[in-house]
């Protein structure tokens, strides 16, 4: 890769200001913006802009400039008025390169690669340069992307990294303040905001939540704007909306306002850790998902988990054959496997480092000794929710399957096109999925009492009504276990109010 450093301004203005130099004085905001321009291959380029100081850490990225210039134009406002770094990728798309995540490896549930003489992904590349131009640790990203001609919904589209659902909450409140105050005073029709996993979006932002840019910075927005915002009357608009939101969204993570619910980020090699307090005085409980990107969507369903039920969790992303050369390194345990042809795991300097960091978070997350713990993975073998358990009498599985039933047949109606997923659990029932290896070295044996689930992919994951009914379905059984009928034991038998999002 070569690159040259290339000015924007014309050289008979560079030969101007030069020659005046010494008799007046500017500032720096009227001088010509100044990029590097880096070449890869004959198959594109990416030009880069480091942040000033006193903005170190905040980055805005467009991974598709020669074919959204809309998209550059958003971030250039919010780079120019913020001070922020940007870097915008040109020409990979219409080649079909990716920029913004890595070539995915083949897993049991991932989605394959084909070989090509081409790279198939320049993500490497684009992941450098982004944390370059942060200069210093990448705290808050933000991607500018446009919706193709084809796209019909007018809404803007976020997909999010590393705030809790309070913070989308008050995010979204202050998009609509924000918004309002400038389209009544410009007379236009406003734009709605749709922020995943608060709302639910129409294009698919796994792969840069789980392996790509969102994994990069402790927090980041991927913002698709709808092709309204590309004419001239409502671009003059949203450039200030989305600037004056965008500022306020760099300043919410260091707030005050919500310092009990920001969400703690530990990133590393291969993958990051993220920790979200308990919302309540309940201590010693703890919900996780510790192959959140292996395991697809199990990492969004914790983190809502989260948020329903009040638990504090502890959710991984990375650590899969993309990040680990092929191997998965197992997080709640200290070995690793090779993918996807690997059967026998093995212990590894950095399976038992990650494993220490996945434990060492749990243990914070309970705040107390830890009493119940609660994993959530999937699989694409069974057809039925299996739990393996440590420290749970039959009675209690008993208990704790009767609650399911009820609650499943409650909440999916008569009629329903979503199926009504069975139970299995321990020592009540036999299980096929038994989380052998966690229970002998790792997570589960840590607490007084343990529950694994399995979930079955191809039912709960699938389809989008079928994840809403699930989620629902487990946050009224993990809180059902937690009320003062329950015999499991938890350290203190308070939990605040069940909190209703926009599904129920």
């Amino acid at each position: 890769m070569r690159h040259t450093h290339s000015c924007r301004a014309p050289k008979f203005a560079a030969k101007f200001l030069g020659l005046i130099a010494s008799t007046l004085f500017f500032t720096g905001c009227m001088l010509p913006a100044s990029y590097e321009d880096y070449v890869i291959g004959d198959f594109g380029h990416i030009e880069v802009r480091p942040s000033k100081p006193q903005v170190n850490g905040f980055v805005v990225g467009v991974p598709h400039g020669a074919t959204e210039p809309d998209a550059i134009d958003y971030a250039k406002t919010i780079s120019d008025a913020t001070g922020a770094g940007i870097v915008i990728a040109s020409g990979f798309e219409s080649k079909q390169i990716a920029v913004a995540q890595p070539l995915l490896h083949n897993s049991p549930i991932a989605w394959r690669s084909t070989a090509s003489m081409r790279p198939r992904s320049i993500y490497s590349d684009f992941k450098n340069l982004l944390q370059s131009s942060a200069v210093g640790p990448l705290r808050f990203y933000v991607e500018f992307r446009t919706a193709g001609a084809a796209a019909q919904s007018p809404r803007i589209e976020v997909a999010s990294a590393g705030f809790s659902f309070e913070q989308l909450l008050e995010l979204k409140h202050s998009f609509t303040k924000i918004e309002n105050e400038s389209t009544r005073a410009h007379q236009v029709l406003a734009v709605e905001l749709m922020i995943n996993p608060l709302d639910t979006i129409s294009w698919n932002a796994f792969g840069v939540k789980n392996h790509g840019v969102l994994m990069l910075a402790e927090r980041g927005l991927i913002l698709r704007l709808p092709n309204v915002l590309a004419e001239p009357r409502y671009k003059s608009v949203y450039r200030e909306v989305l600037k004056n939101w965008l500022c306020y969204a760099s300043e919410m993570a260091p707030s005050e306002k919500f310092a009990s619910t920001v969400i703690k980020v530990k990133q590393g090699r291969y993958g990051r850790i993220e920790l979200t307090p308990a919302r309540g005085e309940l201590r010693g409980v703890v919900i996780a998902a510790p192959h959140g990107s292996f395991d697809w969507y199990t990492g969004e369903l914790v983190e809502e988990l989260s948020y329903r039920t009040s638990l504090p969790s502890v959710v991984t992303r990375g650590f899969t054959p993309t990040e680990c050369e092929g191997w998965r390194i197992d997080v709640n345990r200290p070995t690793e496997r090779r993918y996807p042809t690997g059967t026998v795991e093995r212990s590894s300097e950095r399976a038992r480092e990650i494993y220490q960091e996945f434990k060492g978070a749990v243990i914070a997350a309970a705040r107390a000794p830890l009493d119940l713990y609660i994993d959530i993975h999937q699989n694409g073998t069974e057809d039925a929710i299996m739990v393996a358990t440590l420290g749970i009498t039959r009675a209690e599985a008993a208990t704790i399957k009767a609650s399911y039933r009820e609650i499943r047949d409650r909440v999916i109606s008569a009629g329903s096109h979503i199926g009504r997923i069975n139970l299995l659990i321990e020592p009540l029932d036999q299980v096929s999925i038994g989380a052998w290896a966690a229970k002998d070295h790792g997570i589960l044996r840590l607490a007084k009492k343990s529950l694994h689930f399995e979930l079955p992919a191809q039912h709960v994951f699938y389809q989008e009504a079928a994840r809403q009914a699930y989620t629902r379905i487990l946050a009224e059984l993990i809180k059902s276990m937690l009320t003062a009928h329950s015999t499991l034991p938890v350290s203190h038998a308070s939990m605040t109010p069940f909190i209703s999002i926009a599904d129920d």
